[in-house]
């Protein structure tokens, strides 16, 4: 994919968008594809960065009882494998893993396995809705939940890219999306 990436980026004006934070998207991500972006958004599009540098940013504070039964899934869940780092406070959005952020590639495929036969982040995200109506929770990647007060999702980017840089939405413009998790209640569908 990256060979097929960087031809691409040469030639077509693109953004990047995701539910990780800038450090996070720079390991995964390499210098000279990110200095081709006409920008990134970063924590599902409530960060903002042009040339690293932050043009905007939304603030969400979870609040006391949330992070609270997060605490207790962890402790509660039957998930074969544990690591450390279970919940990421991303200024404007909330990354909670059962597994933890810290596990190995291993135990990260482990858990996701399981998770894909139990259920697991599935149940915790309609808890979550249920319990938080101001809030939204949609599963991300192989081991999270993003969690964010409703509207704070990657579709507020197109909003973005539409008025700020008024490039118009219609026949002489293609767009294309790449996500892995555009399936309803996926972190990519509100954007899909």
């Amino acid at each position: 994919f990256l060979e097929f990436f960087n031809g691409w980026t040469k030639s077509n004006p693109f953004y990047l968008v995701s539910g990780s934070d800038l450090d996070k998207i720079k390991e995964q991500v390499p210098d000279f594809i990110l200095e081709r972006a006409e920008g990134v958004f970063t924590c599902g599009g409530n960060k903002f960065y042009i040339n690293n540098k932050l043009e905007y940013e939304k603030v969400f504070h979870p609040p006391n009882n949330l992070l609270t039964y997060l605490g207790q899934q962890v402790r509660e869940s039957d998930t074969p494998v544990k690591s450390t780092n279970h919940r990421e406070d991303r200024g404007s959005m909330l990354n909670f893993s059962v597994v933890g952020r810290d596990c190995t590639l291993e135990e990260r495929q482990q858990y996701f396995e399981w998770d894909g036969e139990v259920g697991e982040r599935e149940k915790i995200a309609k808890e979550i809705k249920r319990g938080w109506p101001q809030l939204d929770a949609v599963i991300g990647g192989q081991i999270s939940i993003d969690i964010y007060p409703k509207g704070m999702d990657k579709s507020q980017i197109l909003e973005h890219i539409q008025d700020d840089f008024e490039i118009p939405f219609g026949e002489q413009h293609q767009y294309i999306f790449i996500g892995d998790r555009t399936m309803k209640g996926g972190n990519d569908y509100p954007l899909a």
